[in-house]
């Protein structure tokens, strides 16, 4: 059982992936909030049972993929989405991982998972020893903070499960006081004003709603938590190479207003931030020039009336 371990976790740091655990394949499920964000997949007790996904689950062998690049201003962009999709990132090496295990353990069931799949990605990495979760509802390594995928693999081999870490994050608070939507003043985490929540909510939004998404620039998703959170502090760039390269930080109205969908999704098909639509996009962006434009006639209170203005 060690020895497999310890090989399988040799040949995923060959690959250029810094960080993996064990988890077990089941374990005690643990409280959780009744109410999660629409945008998370699975629900409920499924989300803490490997075994509905693969029955003969006896381990998880969870892959963090740091993601973190140091892109200059300007961004409107949450950093997460700014390179290729990360799905795309984390299958590639998800399936070279399955297919060293296929070959060396020819008689054993493999699945590889992303966040896409029913179970809570955060939870296993915690399982795993790779960290643990902050009071922003991230997950924290100590070595990458907060600015982490996961991607797991569901295994039938009995392998040695690591230990969860015995610490948790700082409780400054900043993350609390940041919030723009107020989104951690309960115990529990209410997603309903996240500002990365509602970039993505389609439909009309509320008043208060646009509020949020006019706090600051960004037009999809949100990193205000991260951003102040100490354990992302002086962190390093991922060593993953595909996360550095083809990035888009910013977008503009032009690079979208031409597009018909069609053309949309061949352009941005391969990107995180494309899955809502150009819609969506099209509408956060007027939502903030509105903001930029009632500041400027703030600013200038004459330039409406002033000829050589318009």
């Amino acid at each position: 059982m060690e020895r497999d371990t310890n090989l399988i976790k040799q040949y995923i740091y060959t690959l250029g992936i810094p960080c993996v655990g064990i988890a077990p394949g089941t374990f005690s499920i643990p409280s959780y909030p009744q109410d999660i964000c629409p945008l998370a997949a699975g629900e409920g007790d499924a989300r803490y049972q490997p075994t509905t996904l693969l029955p003969s689950c006896q381990s998880v062998i969870v892959l963090l993929f740091p993601y973190y690049v140091k892109d200059p201003h300007p961004y409107n962009l949450s950093l997460y989405c700014r390179s290729i999709d990360y799905h795309t990132i984390i299958h590639h090496y998800l399936n070279e991982v399955t297919c060293f295990l296929t070959q060396t353990y020819p008689h054993q069931d493999f699945l590889s998972i992303v966040d896409t799949a029913p179970l809570s990605d955060r939870y296993l990495a915690y399982l795993a020893g790779l960290g643990f979760i902050g009071d922003n509802n991230c997950f924290i390594n100590e070595t990458y903070g907060s600015f982490c995928f996961i991607g797991s693999i569901l295994t039938s081999l009995p392998l040695k499960p690591d230990h969860p870490q015995q610490r948790e994050c700082f409780h400054c608070g900043a993350c609390k006081r940041s919030c723009l939507g107020h989104c951690l003043d309960t115990a529990e985490y209410d997603y309903h004003l996240c500002k990365s929540y509602l970039t993505q909510k389609k439909g009309e939004l509320s008043p208060m709603e646009i509020q949020v998404i006019q706090k600051t620039p960004l037009v999809f998703g949100c990193d205000i938590c991260q951003d102040v959170c100490p354990h992302n502090h002086d962190i390093p760039e991922t060593p993953i190479k595909e996360f550095h390269q083809s990035r888009i930080a910013y977008l503009k109205k032009s690079d979208l207003q031409e597009l018909s969908n069609r053309q949309f999704q061949q352009l941005y098909k391969n990107r995180a931030f494309s899955w809502r639509g150009k819609g969506i996009l099209l509408r956060n962006i007027q939502y903030l020039e509105e903001v930029q434009s009632n500041s400027e006639q703030r600013q200038n209170p004459n330039t409406k009336n002033d000829p050589s203005h318009k």
